[in-house]
């Protein structure tokens, strides 16, 4: 069966482009942030110049879509914001990933080359470079399998952070503080809880780094208008540490009734010596293992020591390019070797291109 796309200017609010690709995110089992609530309002919010909606196969019964960036005619890109984990891209699990890809890149008029940034193995293990595709390292993310009990899980960490814990719990009752953990799942509530976010993170180390999510940054009102639209549907928690009436850190996280996502998270800076955020965190890891339904935790994020204390799984997030012809991978190989001797050396994933 040949592989036809359909290309139209993307309208993030237009009903059959939401439900095209909604169809297709269900029937592929995609995760949350690969569903239009997420996709469409981060393209809405944060893309800087209109993308194409790409569409393989009938609309009312797509194979696979994706949100094209064409600002270069001759190397269009999958759109990626740096707020999505995973690059705007859903196919079926049982089409290849690399036919699709390269078709697409085919269909798209004068491109050369199609990059499909940000693809999880765990939905595509990492394809073999080739004549036509060569794909680079991201990140290796971590994310946590919930199995068992939470105290057997507990009982396997490492004596560092479970002793941290206790201490840290010891020495807030020593002092009459009420520490305890709240859920927010309102629709009412996001937007509050995004300005909250935003303030709390602006006060710490991100703010000095110039990436935290500021109460008048366009990433706040993605923030807010995401999570709205998934509380609408369930799917939208924000987690609140609290030390008696003080907000000491916070996560803002999607779960879809088996698999929590942690999408941001941030901790007031002065209290970093009670460990807000792992405190916070304990709490909600035993009400996820005491649910009865989570089944995963998904960090989405650059491995970090933190991470390891909380679980040892990580995988691969990788890119992907797609050349229309062959010959072209290796044309760009070579310009890509001078450019490199020319700057006196190799960065970042350019350097790791396989």
């Amino acid at each position: 069966m040949s592989l036809r796309w359909s290309v139209s200017a993307f309208d993030p609010g237009s009903a059959r482009q939401i439900e095209t690709w909604r169809a297709l995110a269900s029937e592929a089992g995609a995760c949350s942030v690969l569903l239009p609530e997420f996709v469409f309002v981060c393209a809405a919010e944060l893309a800087s110049r209109p993308l194409a909606f790409a569409v393989c196969g009938s609309p009312d019964a797509p194979r696979a879509v994706a949100l094209v960036d064409q600002r270069r005619s001759l190397l269009p890109e999958v759109f990626v914001a740096d707020q999505m984990p995973l690059g705007a891209w859903v196919s079926l699990p049982d089409e290849s990933f690399e036919e699709l890809a390269r078709s697409l890149v085919r269909t798209l008029g004068a491109g050369l080359r199609l990059g499909v940034s940000r693809i999880d193995s765990r939905d595509v293990p990492r394809l073999i470079s080739g004549r036509a595709v060569a794909t680079l390292d991201y990140i290796q993310t971590p994310w946590l399998e919930l199995t068992g009990e939470f105290d057997g899980y507990w009982a396997s960490r490492g004596k560092n952070l479970r002793t941290n814990m206790r201490r840290q719990r010891e020495k807030l009752a020593a002092t009459g503080v009420e520490a305890r953990t709240e859920l927010l799942t309102e629709p009412g509530a996001m937007a509050q809880a995004v300005r909250d976010y935003a303030l709390l993170e602006t006060r710490g180390w991100k703010a000095a780094g110039g990436t935290a999510v500021s109460e008048r940054h366009p990433q706040t009102r993605f923030y807010a208008r995401m999570l709205e639209r998934f509380a609408e549907r369930g799917f939208a928690r924000v987690y609140r540490h609290l030390f008696a009436e003080r907000l000491v850190a916070t996560e803002l996280c999607l779960h879809d009734g088996r698999e929590l996502i942690i999408l941001k998270t941030t901790y007031d800076q002065d209290c970093a010596p009670f460990s807000p955020a792992s405190l916070m965190r304990q709490d909600m890891f035993e009400s996820l293992f005491g649910d009865g339904a989570t089944r995963r935790i998904e960090f989405y994020g650059p491995v970090m020591d933190w991470h390891m204390r909380w679980t040892s799984l990580r995988r691969e997030i990788y890119h992907a390019n797609f050349y229309r012809v062959p010959a072209l991978r290796k044309v760009e190989s070579v310009l890509r070797a001078r450019a490199l001797r020319a700057s006196g050396g190799a960065s970042g994933d350019q350097a790791k291109a396989g």
